[in-house]
């Protein structure tokens, strides 16, 4: 097994755009939005947990926090 460093597990690869049209979509914003997450955020169980961790995250709460703060 290895460790994933740089991301999370469900990381979403795009295929370089050329256009504007591309570059500039919905779509493009939301994957690199989704990338950005921590691990412990895309991980969750279900989507109650999930917007729990996400809303703490946003607020800057570090991994280790999250994952205390949303276990128990």
């Amino acid at each position: 097994m290895y460790k994933i460093t740089r991301g999370h597990v469900k990381k979403i690869r795009m295929r370089q755009c050329v256009k504007d049209i591309g570059k500039y979509s919905f779509l493009l914003t939301m994957v690199e939005k989704w990338n950005a997450l921590c691990d412990e955020v895309v991980t969750a169980h279900n989507v109650h947990i999930f917007k729990e961790k996400l809303d703490k995250w946003r607020h800057g709460c570090s991994p280790a926090q999250i994952l205390y703060y949303t276990t128990g």
